[in-house]
């Protein structure tokens, strides 16, 4: 069973995602549908527990769209329920240490490369695909960059064979700076480009979220050279286009 998105990750093509943050297989099946090439259920701000991120990953597949999982940490035990449940990788938040992260990542892997328990589950159709899932799946995993030490590993992090890319945590990032939501101060700007630097140098793409619905600044991270990019969130994006209705109600 190959994963399709971490191949495309891997050539340097654009990967554009959507973030669900709410328990809502329906609004992640809506995100699926109108053409991201992932999805994020984010485990760490939003709403969804392992039943509810596996209904968001029948929704997704649906539509052959990747369902990955931004977790609350780097809990091993979490990452292989989810990955049982039919999840294709992980985004974990503020990594900052390589040696650990290169140890999480040995549970998301089948022996001999890792200690992930074999099962017979949603994720190989309870042993149908047995023999695919075990000689061709590799999950895509994704160091979060969202605190000043994380921009201080990120070499060491992305020279790491199980690391596919770095995702640069823009809000994280500028509170640890001590600039919470400014992103156009010098160390802002400066990290951002040793993070970029350090995946140019290695070979991995560098991920980045594009929080607010605007496609021109979308168009802003790509050509700076991000290429795994989430756009907007399910409720920042409903939010956005409901925003201006004032204008049109008499007052």
């Amino acid at each position: 069973m190959e994963n399709v998105l971490k191949d495309k990750i891997a050539a340097g093509e654009m990967c554009v995602g959507g973030w669900l943050t709410v328990a809502s297989a329906e609004v992640a099946e809506a995100l699926a549908s109108v053409g991201f090439d992932w999805i994020a259920v984010d485990m760490e701000h939003g709403s969804c527990g392992i039943a509810e991120a596996e209904q968001a990953f029948v929704a997704c597949e649906r539509h052959g769209c990747v369902p990955l999982v931004r977790l609350p940490e780097a809990d091993p035990i979490l990452a292989r329920r989810l990955l049982d449940a039919g999840a294709a990788g992980f985004l974990v938040p503020a990594v900052s240490d390589a040696a650990a992260f290169s140890e999480f990542a040995r549970h998301c892997s089948f022996p001999p490369n890792g200690m992930r328990g074999v099962s017979l589950e949603r994720f190989n159709l309870w042993g149908d695909r047995f023999e695919d899932y075990i000689r061709d799946f590799s999950p895509i995993l994704v160091p979060m960059i969202e605190n000043r030490a994380g921009v201080a590993a990120s070499r060491d992090l992305a020279r790491l064979d199980c690391v596919d890319a770095l995702f640069f945590g823009p809000y994280d990032l500028s509170a640890d700076l001590g600039t919470p939501g400014e992103f156009e101060t010098q160390a802002f700007a400066t990290a951002k480009s040793r993070v970029l630097e350090a995946c140019r140098s290695h070979g991995k793409a560098a991920g980045g979220h594009q929080v607010m619905p605007d496609p021109e600044l979308l168009g802003g991270l790509i050509r700076d050279g991000f290429r795994l990019i989430a756009f907007a969130t399910d409720i920042i994006a409903m939010r956005h286009a409901l925003a201006r209705f004032g204008e049109a109600v008499p007052h």
